[in-house]
């Protein structure tokens, strides 16, 4: 018999708990502000702007707008961690300096940018907490990972085009601001968020090939570190489960839980392997009709005497003579005009493709000092971890790519520096 004078406690069909529905606006929410910031190049209006370096209010901006006013109304700020605001002190002091003497740049205002964005995640990180945090960056890769496929479908004959005669990089909008392979090695790097899932190797696969078809040698270094960092986590998991199953025996249902999880993995590691082989094989006899389908092979075989590498080579040689000659910087957005006026010559890039060497030029000793402390404090918080925080691997992935890639002040690095500030201030709380 049923006892109607008793509460039931299971929420009725197709009614959300407020708790609940909280949580997926929350998720969702975040989820939105991290995809725009990964397609950072797509403008308020959905339109693509050529280069990120412009001052076109971009759609992530009013996202994080939005958010920042929203959360400005429940009057509590989370504080900073100490290595940020050390960091955003030296570089704006060492920018200001540097333009007092020097040509000011829009580009410096990247920096209040950075610092909003690092502001503002960092509460939306401690608001919506770790679980919701991550389950957001995931949603996020996956919807950026599809919007990058669906774009390049619909430029099919620019890539045979490009096949028939590869150099460089073929000639395709992005979503990302920068480039191809900025967005190559941002999809690969969003990868590290489904690090433990059984989504990681079917999405590493797809960023590989897509840094394939880019000819992104950053991008596939990328997706390499990725899997290393898969390897550790994994290699930790069992260490701890390991560790815990000798304290105390697991319960039955939860291993009947385990195994299932297992035999999922195996199988989408065994369809993503077998589909992998077919669309790799189908994908080389389609090329073959087209051009050279060894042509990323010998880009990397050819680093230091292709037009790729050895504009890096040009931009680093360039960079270190205008560090010697402005050891305390020439502020944000001066690197490349004054590695011109030293080099004589035109350099078609917009920063030097080294984070370390673009603080020391724009920001000079103390901003480079301020940097490596602030990447230092990173790395320690990973080990701690014991590489299983993935907003963490994330941090540390952009840091260790960023000697090849990325300039120091992108959105989308801040904002999950800010995310995993405030998921950890949430953390010491509980």
């Amino acid at each position: 018999m049923m006892n109607l004078g008793v509460a039931s406690g299971v929420t009725p069909l197709g009614l959300a708990s407020p708790r609940g529905l909280r949580v997926r606006v929350v998720t969702g929410a975040v989820a939105a502000i991290v995809l725009a910031s990964f397609a950072n190049a797509v403008t308020v209006t959905g339109a693509l702007v050529a280069d990120d370096a412009g001052a076109t209010p971009k759609l992530y901006h009013a996202g994080l707008v939005l958010a920042g006013g929203l959360l400005a109304l429940r009057g509590r700020i989370v504080r900073p961690r100490t290595e940020l605001l050390v960091y955003f002190a030296v570089t704006v002091a060492a920018t200001l300096l540097a333009y007092l003497v020097l040509e000011p740049r829009v580009a410096g205002v990247k920096l209040l940018v950075a610092l909003a964005v690092a502001l503002v995640g960092t509460e939306l990180g401690r608001v919506a907490g770790r679980a919701s945090v991550l389950r957001a960056c995931r949603i996020a890769s996956v919807a950026f990972l599809v919007l990058v496929t669906v774009k390049n479908v619909q430029h099919v004959p620019a890539f045979i085009a490009y096949l028939a005669n590869p150099f460089g990089h073929p000639e395709v909008p992005t979503l990302a601001g920068g480039g191809l392979n900025l967005e190559a090695t941002w999809l690969a790097l969003s990868s590290t968020f489904l690090i433990g899932t059984v989504l990681f190797v079917p999405f590493a696969v797809a960023a590989a090939a897509t840094s394939a078809l880019y000819a992104s040698r950053a991008g596939l270094v990328v997706v390499g570190l990725a899997a290393c960092t898969a390897m550790v986590h994994a290699w930790s998991g069992w260490r701890l489960s390991r560790a815990q199953s000798r304290s105390a025996s697991p319960e039955q249902p939860r291993v009947h839980a385990s195994r299932s999880r297992r035999m999922l993995r195996r199988a989408v590691l065994v369809l993503t392997a077998g589909g992998a082989m077919i669309a790799l094989g189908v994908a080389i006899i389609t090329v073959r009709q087209f051009g050279d389908p060894a042509y990323v092979a010998q880009r990397f075989s050819a680093i230091g005497e292709e037009p790729g590498s050895m504009g890096r080579l040009t931009l680093w040689r360039g960079g270190m003579r205008v560090f010697a000659e402005f050891p305390l910087g020439v502020g944000l957005g001066n690197a490349v005009p004054m590695l011109r006026r030293t080099l004589g010559v035109d350099v078609p890039e917009d920063n030097l493709h080294n984070i370390y060497l673009q603080h020391a030029v724009e920001t000079g000793v103390p901003g480079l000092l301020a940097l490596l402390i602030f990447g230092t404090m990173a790395a320690r918080r990973l080990v701690a971890s014991r590489f299983r925080d993935h907003l963490l691997v994330f941090v540390c992935g952009y840091l260790v790519a960023g000697v090849i890639q990325f300039t120091g002040v992108d959105a989308i690095f801040w904002l999950i520096y800010g995310l995993q500030t405030g998921v950890s201030r949430g953390d010491a709380n509980v």
